[in-house]
C-alpha cells in the first residue's frame, strides 16, 4: 500500500510539473513577422541576429523587446502580425539581473547605455526595462532582453508565436506585473503625447 501511494504521489508531481511548463512562467509577449514567428515556432526558441543591433534607434538598446500583455505592442501596418507568448525557467529568471533604464538614457547609443548598465551588471545579462516613449499615453512597460542573452538563451526560454491575437489569447493571456518584480532603480516617467 505505501508503494502505490508514493508511486501516485510521484506521478502527481510530474503532472504537475508538466502542466507548469516545466518550472517556466511567462516573461512578456511580442508581436512580429510571420517570418520571425516561423522560426521561433521551428524550435520553440527564440534568437536574435545581431545584424539587427545598431547604435541608435532603441530607446533602452538592442535586443528582443517584450511588452506585458498579449497584443501590447503595436502592430505593423501591410504586413501579417503575428504574436508570440515568452516563458522563462523561473530560476534562471530570478538569478537574472534586472534594470530599470532611466528616462536621461533613453535614446542614447547603444554604447552609453551599455556603459550604464556595467554599472549593476553585465550588459549582455542585464534584462532592462522602461515605459514605451511616447506611445499609448505613456502607460506601457516594455522589457529588452539583451541579443547575446537571446543568442545564448541564457533564460532557457520557450516561444510560441501564433497568426492572431485571438489565437495568442486562447493559449495564453496572463499579464505578467514586472512592477512586482525585483528591478534594480525605479522607473522614469515617460514622456507622453497628446
Amino acid at each position: 500500500m505505501p508503494w502505490s501511494i508514493s508511486r501516485l504521489s510521484l506521478l502527481l508531481a510530474l503532472v504537475y510539473l508538466c502542466a507548469n511548463g516545466q518550472g517556466r512562467e511567462v516573461i512578456g509577449y511580442r508581436v512580429t513577422s510571420k517570418g520571425e514567428a516561423e522560426a521561433i515556432n521551428e524550435r520553440n526558441i527564440p534568437s536574435r541576429s545581431d545584424l539587427y543591433d545598431s547604435e541608435t534607434g532603441n530607446q533602452i538598446g538592442n535586443g528582443v523587446h517584450l511588452v506585458s500583455k498579449p497584443g501590447g505592442w503595436m502592430e505593423i501596418p501591410f504586413r501579417p502580425n503575428w504574436h508570440c507568448v515568452f516563458k522563462a525557467d523561473k530560476e534562471k529568471l530570478r538569478a537574472a539581473t534586472k534594470l530599470w533604464i532611466p528616462s536621461d538614457q533613453w535614446w542614447s547609443k547603444d554604447t552609453n547605455i551599455r556603459q550604464y548598465v556595467k554599472r549593476f551588471g553585465d550588459p549582455d545579462k542585464t534584462l532592462r526595462f522602461s515605459y514605451i516613449d511616447k506611445w499609448k499615453k505613456g502607460k506601457t512597460l516594455q522589457m529588452v532582453i539583451p541579443t547575446k542573452m537571446v543568442n545564448k538563451n541564457t533564460l532557457d526560454i520557450f516561444a510560441k508565436c501564433f497568426p492572431s491575437r485571438a489565437e495568442l489569447v486562447a493559449y495564453e493571456s496572463q499579464k505578467v506585473s514586472w512592477l512586482s518584480w525585483d528591478i534594480i532603480g525605479i522607473p522614469s516617467k515617460p514622456r507622453v503625447t497628446v
